[in-house]
């Protein structure tokens, strides 16, 4: 299959959408496609500079961030600059990761597939950041959010929670929408003999891994790691890697990596020895559309203790690679679940075994190209099955 593989951002760039961009384009390359880049984009001069400078006059005048990257603008110049790139130029389909503002004002007569993992309404409603966003940028947002999906002949989304704001928000047609988890964006996949390598670390090492501390439920990990010695007598150990805590959360069982990037060798070299001696990757996330880091994790056999929160229970199955706490769910609780899991090894083990397991049958990229494939041949037909990779939402 050939296929134009459209971004505004750079589509190599492994940190766009959390590495998604890259990923995505990688599977279909490795499972035999044939994967033309297009952008990213470079705006010209004075539009640049009259979207920044509208972005700082709402940010100082009215105290709002304006999306700059998500306004009409932007969205109909990408559309104007695909439009001319495909012209006389022969795809299967297009592929679109994530950003709307690519396509809403596109011309083509080639397949688009859109693959996201929310909508616009819907992360302006759930994410704090974005609940503070100008009128203006909410307006601009939604009618390019609804052209999209409008435009796209199927709709890829990770989370039945998403999809059902695509149905509900914007009438998309649910025969045109199909639910597959991301995978794990990790340049190597570890041996299977790798995921028993955390049992040879006597200290029970939790890994809190994530670019924001406050959102990601940080304050929550570092209560989880003192309930886990004062109230359970487990010696433990916090790893907090990609963020730095605030002044306040300090402890010498902690240990802080402000930052790995994955687009160097040996930063990712030590990103993966880090979740060989995890015992598990804690995340009470306050808001999450889904959640890449438990892709990784399991793919490390390290079991996800996260939140029962927007896309995440898509990811991680109770008792199979992990569990979903409820939002409420304080540290206390973090630390007897943990407590509980970690003394009983026979239990613990088999939670090591079946996170890999969902990891290899659901959680990578290998299995998300195959079902693109299965989905592109049945996409004329519009009748898609319910299985555990694609389902239809009703």
């Amino acid at each position: 299959m050939k296929i134009a593989y459209l971004s505004i951002s750079d589509p190599l760039n492994k940190k766009a959408w959390s590495g998604n961009v890259y990923h995505i384009a990688k599977a279909l390359q490795d499972y035999g496609h044939e994967v033309d880049f297009f952008g990213p984009i470079h705006l010209p001069s004075l539009l640049d500079k009259f979207l920044r400078g509208f972005a700082k006059f709402n940010r100082v005048i009215f105290k709002r961030e304006y999306l700059a990257k998500c306004n009409l603008m932007l969205s109909w110049y990408a559309g104007k600059h695909f439009t001319k790139q495909l012209k006389d130029k022969n795809y299967d389909c297009i592929c679109v990761p994530s950003e709307s503002s690519a396509i809403a004002f596109i011309k083509t007569k080639t397949p688009i597939f859109f693959i996201t993992d929310t909508t616009f309404k819907l992360i302006t409603h759930y994410y704090n950041e974005f609940k503070k966003i100008p009128f203006i940028s909410k307006l601009e947002g939604n009618i390019i959010e609804r052209k999209t999906l409008r435009k796209s002949n199927s709709v890829i989304y990770t989370s039945i929670w998403a999809a059902e704001s695509a149905v509900n928000d914007y009438n998309v047609p649910s025969e045109h929408i199909l639910i597959t988890p991301t995978g794990a964006n990790i340049d190597k996949i570890p041996d299977q003999s790798f995921i028993y390598k955390k049992l040879e670390n006597k200290e029970l090492t939790l890994l809190f891994l994530a670019t924001e501390w406050d959102r990601k439920g940080g304050d929550i990990a570092f209560e989880t790691l003192k309930f886990l010695q004062y109230s359970h007598g487990i010696k433990a150990k916090l790893i907090i890697c990609g963020c730095e805590p605030p002044a306040q959360y300090k402890s010498p069982l902690m240990e802080v990596i402000p930052f790995l990037n994955k687009n160097k060798r040996e930063e990712a070299e030590k990103l993966n020895e880090l979740l060989c001696k995890a015992h598990f990757l804690i995340l009470p996330t306050r808001a999450d559309c889904s959640l890449i880091a438990a892709c990784e994790a399991n793919a490390f056999g390290v079991p996800a203790i996260t939140t029962e929160t927007g896309g995440v229970p898509e990811i991680v199955k109770d008792g199979i690679n992990g569990y979903c706490l409820p939002y409420s769910a304080n540290g206390n609780t973090y630390a007897a679940l943990i407590a509980e899991l970690y003394i009983d090894q026979p239990k613990y083990i088999d939670l090591i075994v079946s996170s890999r397991q969902r990891f290899e049958q659901y959680l990578n990229w290998n299995k998300w190209a195959e079902g693109f494939g299965e989905l592109f041949e049945k996409n004329t037909e519009l009748s898609i099955p319910f299985d555990n990779t694609y389902q239809k939402v009703v």
